[in-house]
């Protein structure tokens, strides 16, 4: 953990402690399984001590709302999510999902019996030591996507791996800097060069792309004009989201359909009969991808944008179902 997240790791337990009279202590903690925990917080209360595993957010916003609370819920161990400040509204959906919280503002929640401690409407710090950014851009999420989806591709050229992301080598060269002193990527010699702790990374990505990178694909939402229109996935427009996971996993009724196309909005939308609509059930996005998914499901995105798209709605029905690609599509592609 870095110091500027052990500085916010601090506030957020000064608060907390301050607002409520109860004891809150951190210390460090080693790996535990295969998700690297850096810290640990102890809620001392009338009932003994609880101990969580901590996950840190720069940022919580609605966009990476699904994609943190998965992060939390997948430690293994109890975690508890700290962020520099969470609003009522995210307040009462982290509450709704069960999710433990504490901010620098001292907006915190814990649910261990016989403690229900629920804070909201502190104003936010002014101190600017808690406010983040984050090593990924949105061209450095997409070379990492390539690299998550065909993680052989790290020992590949630079020059591939720009053609199969959509864009230039100095972003290539540039976003293996940051993975390998992140220690995702390992240069072992004549090996070539390895992609480590990829589901970590994967957690990582899910969370970045909702926020930074998802929104710039977005090309605009419609409505259909036949009523009960479904529409299917294509060479040129991929489906993802609700829709596919429906078809995946049979396991929610999608009220969203979402595709990233590969070709014109203009075409998509005239040829299914889609008019504007903000409000619309229909998502547009655009494919910045420039591979081919080795999968038997060709007409889909890959499963790590079906399971981002899942995640970033915050709906707590595709949480469940994110996880069931994710068990499915992703662990078993990471361990092969």
């Amino acid at each position: 953990m870095i110091e500027r997240e052990l500085d916010l790791v601090n506030q957020a337990l000064a608060a907390a402690s301050q607002l409520t009279g109860l004891q809150f202590t951190a210390e460090q903690a080693a790996s535990l399984e295969d998700v690297c925990i850096d810290q640990t917080i102890t809620f001392h209360g009338q009932g003994g001590k609880v101990r969580y595993a901590v996950e840190v957010v720069s940022k919580l916003t609605n966009a990476n709302l699904g994609p943190v609370a998965a992060r939390v819920r997948n430690l293994s161990t109890a975690g508890l999510l700290i962020a520099p400040y969470v609003n009522r509204n995210l307040a009462d959906k982290l509450k709704a999902l069960n999710i433990p919280f504490l901010d620098a503002a001292g907006n915190l929640f814990i649910n261990v019996p016989p403690h229900f401690i629920y804070v909201v409407g502190q104003k936010p710090p002014r101190e600017s030591s808690i406010t983040y950014g984050s090593a990924f851009n949105p061209m450095s999420l997409q070379v990492t996507f390539t690299l998550l989806c065909i993680p052989e591709h790290v020992s590949g050229t630079y020059r591939g791996i720009a053609k199969d992301s959509g864009v230039s080598l100095g972003t290539v060269a540039k976003t293996f800097n940051m993975l390998e002193q992140a220690g995702f990527i390992v240069d072992k010699g004549g090996r070539g060069r390895t992609l480590e702790r990829k589901e970590e990374l994967l957690r990582r990505w899910v969370t970045e792309y909702a926020e930074r990178l998802r929104p710039k694909l977005l090309l605009g939402r419609f409505s259909p004009v036949e009523q009960f229109w479904r529409g299917t996935g294509g060479p040129t427009h991929l489906l993802s989201g609700e829709g596919a996971a429906a078809l995946l996993t049979g396991h929610l009724k999608p009220t969203m359909q979402t595709f990233y196309l590969k070709n014109e909005l203009k075409d998509f939308a005239i040829s299914n009969r889609l008019r504007k609509d903000p409000q619309g059930t229909v998502e547009c996005l655009k494919a910045f991808w420039r591979f081919d998914y080795p999968w038997e499901h060709a007409h889909m995105a890959p499963p790590l944008i079906i399971y981002a798209d899942l995640l970033a709605s915050g709906d707590p029905r595709n949480l469940e179902t994110a996880e069931i690609i994710h068990e499915r599509f992703l662990a078993p592609h990471f361990t092969r």
